[in-house]
């Protein structure tokens, strides 16, 4: 059996117990051809308002939304616009792009492997070179692309890198490292000093993860490439020899971290490191705000994790924003005008103002101080794209729950053992 389409059909049948209620209209058949040309403008009666639903999956910016809404319904009184959020919005989505109740507009994500199938069944308007892509970023368009196609809007991307403690690293007189040499140098400093170098949240199998698939896509050399290679069932892990180096780096620099770093969830982690225990802390850019409203006094910033050579040091980035029009969908004219409104350099820069993350397109400045230089990297194009993106489902959290085993017993053989069991031939089941 097709395995995209097994995941797909499973993910169906679970959702469709969910929610059915979550759905405000019943979407016609109006259909949008590549390159985002509307075929059916409009399917609202002339002299009638049309209404969009916008199926926003963050529910963060709720009210941000809401106020970008507000003043794209000024500018156009006879569009009306309704934000809809749900909980486990993915799973909806899915449940109602299958069952033809798409929403006239929606967020996703361009590296969800469910999301690429359905874009790939023709469930999604082909934007690829059309006017909606026009301010995107180019490296950022092209790290979305599905089969080398844009189905998606990218409005903000979403990143990893280390928050640091600023008076702690003045008062060392500590630089911000250029190499992971430098890195380790500088723990050696911070625990020489008597302080937490590092804290970790080892607890949560899914913050693990997310530092192993970012640490992955850097260090180890055409990764994306060898690891397909693997679930097809051409190779096994420990063919690569970069993998037990990896491997050994992440158990390694725990020898930095407070004493109880797998009893650790990521909630701690945060008041920690926002209370001063810690002077460095491996996480998203998700982290700035609720750190903040932690503790509104810590002067914090973010570098990137550094590669072994300076020259090679990039950031992963994923879509954390982006918008696109199902192929069967309502007043298609109007959903288009709502995501140029939306993609807009002015309200892309209102956006990434208020969530804190960096913008996906051009010509937005970067206000907050503390991603600067991972902005700075993301502005020239030194980026690569989350590895996992071309992961089946399920196989992230097997990677997570694998390197937490590992980092309790430090059996870095039996790790390369369980990621290859977790991998091979994957992709032919």
């Amino acid at each position: 059996m097709n395995t995209a389409g097994k995941w797909t059909s499973v993910l169906l049948a679970s959702t469709l117990a969910i929610v059915t209620a979550c759905s405000n209209e019943n979407v016609g058949g109006a259909g949008a051809g590549k390159d985002g040309k509307v075929e059916s403008p409009s399917t609202t009666p002339a002299g009638q308002k049309a209404k969009i639903e916008y199926f926003q999956m963050k529910s963060e910016m709720v009210d941000v939304v809401n106020e970008l809404i507000k003043d794209f319904q000024s500018k156009n009184p006879n569009i009306t616009v309704e934000q809809n959020n749900v909980p486990n919005p993915e799973n909806v989505w899915t449940m109602r792009v299958s069952t033809d109740d798409a929403p006239a507009v929606f967020t996703h994500f361009p590296h969800n492997a469910v999301f690429q199938q359905m874009s790939k069944e023709g469930r999604v308007v082909d934007l690829t070179g059309g006017p909606l892509m026009t301010n995107v970023s180019p490296a950022l368009a092209d790290l979305s692309k599905i089969d080398g196609k844009n189905y998606l809007v990218p409005i903000a991307v979403a990143t990893l890198g280390v928050h640091y403690n600023v008076d702690m690293f003045n008062e060392l007189g500590l630089k911000i490292p250029q190499t992971y040499d430098e890195l380790i140098a500088t723990a050696e400093k911070i625990k020489a000093a008597g302080k937490t170098p590092f804290y970790f949240h080892d607890k949560d199998w899914n913050g693990i993860r997310q530092e192993v698939v970012s640490r992955m896509g850097l260090q180890i050399p055409d990764v994306q490439n060898f690891l397909d290679s693997v679930m097809k069932g051409k190779a096994h892990i420990t063919d690569n020899a970069a993998f037990k180096p990896f491997a050994q780096k992440l158990y390694d620099l725990r020898k930095y971290s407070q004493k109880d770093a797998l009893g650790t969830g990521y909630d701690d982690a945060l008041r920690e490191f926002a209370n001063g225990k810690s002077a460095m802390w491996y996480t998203g850019i998700w982290a700035i705000q609720p750190i903040k409203k932690s503790n509104p006094n810590l002067k914090f910033s973010m570098f990137p994790m550094p590669a072994a050579d300076a020259a090679n040091t990039k950031v992963q980035v994923s879509v954390d924003t982006a918008i696109g029009i199902p192929t069967k969908g309502k007043n298609q004219a109007e959903a288009k005008k709502f995501i140029e409104y939306m993609s807009s350099k002015e309200v892309v820069q209102k956006y990434v103002d208020l969530s804190g993350y960096p913008a996906a397109i051009n010509g937005v400045t970067n206000n907050n101080k503390e991603i600067t230089s991972l902005s700075d990297l993301i502005s020239a194009g030194k980026v690569y794209p989350t590895i996992e993106r071309v992961w089946p489902p399920g196989v992230n959290g097997d990677v997570g729950k694998a390197t937490q085993e590992m980092l309790a017993t430090g059996d870095i053989d039996g790790y390369l053992k369980a990621l290859d069991k977790i991998f091979y031939n994957k992709l032919n089941q």
